[in-house]
């Protein structure tokens, strides 16, 4: 094809030149502008981002060893160690001048990385993908993993939930589970604390390679870097094991003034689920000592009376009465002390029998967003994901950021 011409002789032949050229311009934009529109993901990364997880804290010392060869550099010190596959586990131990390892002091951070495509880094009896931070706070170790996002992933689904269930309800919580840890890498405090979420329950479950399997693996790609915006913003994708047939608003749950997409509802989806309904039975001296192991120092307990609820009807106000006076406090900070194992749910009743404190309640977790056992219903009941991510995050738009 020819190129186009624009020449200039005279004076006369001006005008004729500037349509021209703004002709194509219009034209080139025109083109441009359907070659973005028709593009997946415009705007968006190709890769995965990379997260930082704590997977330890707290240790004197850990062993460390890798499927293949793989190397430990301090990361404030110039020294580097490179091992072969074949090498025995290497133990990593806290001490007064810093972390020791292989008979020599790196400072107060390590990384320990892989070498070659197929090896995986093993931290215990658990080996993970990218790499590992080791940090020495204070007296005790800190475990970190980096790893992309999408292979984090890999190994929170199973923790989660069953990769089994209904194939919409995986999709919704997996977009979910992506947006959660997106949110994460958005907060600043990890400047300081040198990582972006924990491997437990206080974030999301991750147990590494080992909490991977194929189904896992392929529900997380089919919905690669899907996330939940609104008003252009990831969302706050918090999500439970059961809402006992009401979901909570964040703004109940842990104060502010919460978002529209996490709102107080009710949810009987969840109703035959094994979590739905609860009963926890604890002697009145052993709640106390309870207690007290947790740094609340009380008297002989009396009576625990619940003084304010809000809108799903979970406590948020608790006053305990004992031989030294009453302590008030709220709903979730009684269950944390007492553990969320045993006091499942804040959306409970409490009375005194005898010697013993018996709760019943519904639900398991805080029932903030969504609601594991609900999805689960929802996906067999012939919901879309899309469906069920609007139930729980109404309002949220699903979009694909990389």
């Amino acid at each position: 094809m020819s190129q186009p011409r624009f020449i200039v002789k005279t004076a006369k032949d001006a005008p004729m030149k500037r349509i021209r050229w703004e002709n194509g311009l219009f034209l080139l934009a025109v083109f441009l502008f359907f070659i973005i529109l028709c593009t997946p993901g415009y705007g968006a990364s190709t890769s995965s981002p990379l997260i930082r997880v704590k997977i330890l804290k707290d240790k004197s010392r850990v062993e460390v060893r890798a499927t293949g060869s793989y190397s430990i550099r301090a990361l404030n010190l110039a020294r580097e160690l490179s091992f072969p596959s074949s090498h025995s586990a290497l133990t990593i131990e806290a001490s007064q001048q810093g972390i020791r390892a292989s008979g020599e002091i790196w400072g107060r951070e390590v990384l320990i990385r892989p070498e070659g495509g197929n090896s995986l880094i093993r931290v215990d009896s658990r080996r993970y993908r990218g790499q590992i931070i080791v940090q020495q706070k204070g007296s005790l170790l800190e475990v970190i993993n980096e790893l992309p996002l999408e292979e984090y992933l890999w190994g929170v689904i199973k923790a989660e939930i069953s990769p089994a269930w209904p194939r919409a309800c995986v999709l919704a919580f997996t977009i979910a589970a992506r947006t959660y840890a997106l949110k994460k890498l958005q907060d600043s405090s990890s400047r300081t604390t040198g990582y972006h979420v924990s491997s437990e329950q206080e974030d999301q479950v991750y147990r590494g390679v080992e909490g991977e399997d194929s189904l896992s693996r392929e529900r997380v790609n089919q919905t690669r870097g899907k996330v939940l915006t609104y008003l252009g913003e990831i969302i706050e994708a918090k999500y439970h094991a059961c809402c006992g047939g009401y979901s909570a608003s964040l703004g109940d749950v842990w104060g502010g003034e919460g978002y529209p997409y996490l709102v107080a509802k009710p949810n009987n989806f969840c109703s035959k689920s094994p979590y739905f309904s609860w009963e926890f039975k604890i002697e009145a001296e052993k709640l106390r000592e309870l207690l007290k192991e947790k740094g609340l120092i009380l008297g002989r307990l009396y009576r625990i009376r619940l003084l304010e609820f809000d809108q799903s009807r979970r406590v948020k106000r608790v006053e305990i009465q004992h031989q030294e006076g009453k302590t008030e406090l709220t709903g979730t900070k009684l269950r944390e002390l007492v553990g969320g194992g045993d006091l499942k749910s804040t959306l409970f009743t409490v009375e005194r029998f005898a010697a013993d404190f018996f709760f019943k309640g519904r639900g398991w977790g805080h029932g903030v967003g969504l609601c594991q056992e609900g999805a689960k219903v929802m996906g067999e009941q012939g919901y879309t994901y899309e469906e069920i991510l609007e139930f729980y995050y109404p309002g949220t738009l699903v979009e694909i950021i990389y």
